[in-house]
């Protein structure tokens, strides 16, 4: 069955902003309503609803282990909520939503299509099958998805379009197609895997591109629940972890932080003029955005694209890791900030491991990566 880019999925366009963002719910591991991972995900769809449904969101998407056991009766339990979702949304399969040996239930409650693509901008999203098999041992790229693959790529590649994956599993669990898909990493410009399986937070970096897991939502060991949002900014990729109570997020959108810049990424500043900006979400919008940066403050400005702007004077800065937060003060009195840690001049050191989820960049608390890794696949209950 030969696919193209021409998704029926079609997410919302890029806004003024030109960044693309979108929402990631973990591995739901559905079976039943009333069941807490079913209440749970009515709290996430309307925390969405709530705080990001105004477009500045492209779309949600699951990462496979919708049912997990692959029945009907969980798949609707799962479209009850998403049904609600003012946003767009679309899943990929897991091993769990094969248990009974069959695409049946998943092609007709989630997708049609078990793999496919589409074009936000200058960004091509690619989401694959690692089940060319409808079995939940398969962990398979089959050879036909991999041309496929191959020819997007090259695509991307062609038209200078950075890309997206969107996979169950890390590549080096897979069982079949894993070093093909290592090969094609290596070379076209893919910045980013996001994936589940793991049912923890995790990010990695093997140097050449990102992979990030967001924890299950239906089966998890560590922390609260949620979900996380992904923000591309040209070349800059921002990550944080949402939990259904809080009053919104502050996402810096630019610079980077140091430990998810990649050869493919942007590059560390130089010691000149600093572009900072954010994307703010939060129920009746800021009054003040301030941002703290080596013992100063300065305030950011909502410029005409919807990011707030400011610009920092590098040249005095020594080389090192220096620590950038942004503030937002809320129409109702409350307050947002998020941090990076600024890289200026070489980057630290890091050591590359061959394995790519064992090129983890550790805790980072504040955007709920607790580097615990408790979940069936490491250190956690076997689920």
């Amino acid at each position: 069955m030969t696919q193209t880019t021409d998704s029926p999925f079609q997410p919302l366009p890029l806004n003024k902003t030109s960044t693309v963002s979108w929402i990631h719910i973990g591995d739901l591991h559905m079976v039943k309503e009333g069941e807490q991972n079913e209440i749970d995900l009515g709290r996430i769809v309307d925390t969405i609803n709530r705080l990001f449904s105004d477009g500045s969101v492209n779309f949600v998407y699951l990462p496979g282990d919708i049912a997990d056991d692959g029945s009907a009766p969980a798949y609707r339990a799962v479209r009850k909520h998403l049904d609600r979702l003012k946003i767009p949304w679309f899943g990929i399969v897991g091993d769990h939503d094969v248990h009974e040996k069959s695409f049946e239930n998943f092609t007709s409650f989630i997708s049609a299509s078990l793999y496919g693509g589409f074009i936000l901008g200058g960004y091509r999203f690619l989401r694959l099958n690692a089940f060319g098999e409808p079995r939940p041992d398969s962990f398979t790229l089959s050879e036909e998805q991999l041309a496929w693959m191959e020819a997007e790529l090259a695509a991307a590649e062609q038209l200078k379009q950075r890309v997206v994956l969107f996979l169950h599993c890390y590549p080096s669990d897979l069982l079949q197609g894993g070093d093909a898909l290592r090969k094609m990493l290596q070379k076209y410009p893919v910045l980013l895997i996001d994936m589940g399986h793991t049912h923890y937070n995790e990010i990695s970096n093997d140097g050449t591109v990102l992979y990030s897991a967001t924890r299950s939502t239906g089966q998890v060991e560590e922390g609260a629940v949620g979900f996380s949002l992904t923000t591309i900014d040209d070349d800059v990729i921002s990550w944080h972890f949402v939990k259904p109570d809080d009053a919104g997020l502050v996402a810096i959108t630019s610079p980077s932080d140091h430990r998810l810049l990649t050869a493919r990424t942007a590059a560390a500043p130089k010691k000149s003029s600093i572009e900072v900006a954010a994307k703010i979400w939060a129920e009746g919008g800021p009054t003040a955005v301030s941002a703290v940066f080596s013992g100063e403050e300065l305030p950011l400005r909502l410029s005409e694209d919807g990011l707030w702007r400011a610009v920092i004077d590098g040249h005095r800065l020594a080389d090192g890791l220096h620590q950038l937060t942004v503030s937002a003060v809320m129409e109702s009195g409350s307050a947002l900030s998020s941090s990076i840690q600024l890289a200026i001049g070489d980057l630290p050191l890091r050591e590359v491991k061959h394995i790519d989820h064992e090129n983890s960049i550790g805790e980072w608390s504040e955007r709920g990566l607790l580097d615990t890794q408790l979940g069936p696949n490491k250190n956690g209950r076997k689920w």
